[in-house]
């Protein structure tokens, strides 16, 4: 097993490596400790100031658009009270959204049969 990294490793081995290399730098809290010692603390998991930012903001997008689409059905089927309309849409809405689903999971198995028919795995070690 390899312990040290000599001239001719060019790969990084670190996390951190690789982001210094690009230039990147995590958002971070630096604690000077009594006896001196600077700490390093990662305040978004390696992430910067700027990506967390924009994760974020994305969340309050996404919540404030399922607010807005609840707001939108809750007034929909208030509407449509006496019938029910908007209910049954929203029922066939969800049943087509289970059919493609349940389509995709089982395109899944198709794909992977035909992968292996198309490219078979050899066995390490067999002789033929």
């Amino acid at each position: 097993m390899k312990t040290s990294k000599d001239e001719r490793d060019f790969r990084p081995s670190s996390l951190k490596e690789i982001q210094q290399a690009k230039g990147y730098v995590p958002f971070k809290v630096i604690y000077t400790h009594s006896d001196g010692r600077k700490i390093d603390y990662n305040v978004g998991c390696w992430l910067s100031c700027e990506d967390l930012g924009i994760i974020c903001s994305l969340f309050i997008v996404l919540w404030m658009a399922l607010l807005g689409i609840y707001g939108l059905l809750l007034k929909a089927a208030l509407d449509t009270d006496e019938k029910s309309t908007a209910l049954w849409i929203f029922f066939a809405f969800g049943f087509i959204f289970g059919v493609f689903v349940a389509g995709a999971v089982a395109m899944h198995s198709v794909e992977t049969a035909l992968h292996l028919k198309y490219n078979p795995v050899q066995e390490v070690g067999m002789k033929e």
